[in-house]
């Protein structure tokens, strides 16, 4: 099972969503953005996994809230989000979803669809570049960045 909030390769964090969130784990989810947020440094999120979990309400409704009482941390340190997504249908529903979010004038942070996680990393380092963040020694690896 894949971590939800991977920050092995910081300041490019993963974000993988899983299909359900059992109402036992919602809490340490929600830790984990803390977590995140807490290290008040710029980063960039790379997610994959569902857009939002099925049959998880206590997670959605905790994770809305947290949205909400997190808006200007959102804003401060997530220069960007980007979803990778290989499958052509899905990616251009997802590229709908993504000008409407980011169109609404709510969003906190852009959001962009992309293929392929090479796709993802060049625009990070676009986004972290263009805000003076330093990658430090990231090097592109078959699986995805080493530090």
């Amino acid at each position: 099972m894949k971590e939800f909030i991977d920050m092995q390769h910081w300041p490019l964090v993963g974000l993988h969503m899983p299909e359900q969130v059992a109402d036992e784990r919602a809490g340490d989810m929600i830790a984990q953005l803390e977590s995140l947020y807490a290290r008040a440094e710029p980063f960039v999120l790379l997610m994959e996994g569902v857009e939002f979990p099925r049959q998880s309400g206590r997670f959605m409704t905790t994770y809305a809230q947290w949205s909400r009482d997190r808006f200007v941390d959102q804003q401060r340190y997530c220069l960007g989000a980007l979803r990778i997504e290989t499958d052509e249908t899905l990616r251009h529903e997802y590229l709908r979803k993504a000008g409407a979010w980011n169109a609404s004038g709510r969003a906190p942070y852009p959001y962009r669809v992309v293929a392929t996680r090479a796709e993802a990393e060049a625009q990070a380092r676009a986004w972290l570049a263009g805000y003076g963040v330093s990658t430090g020694e990231l090097v592109p690896t078959v699986t995805g960045l080493r530090q």
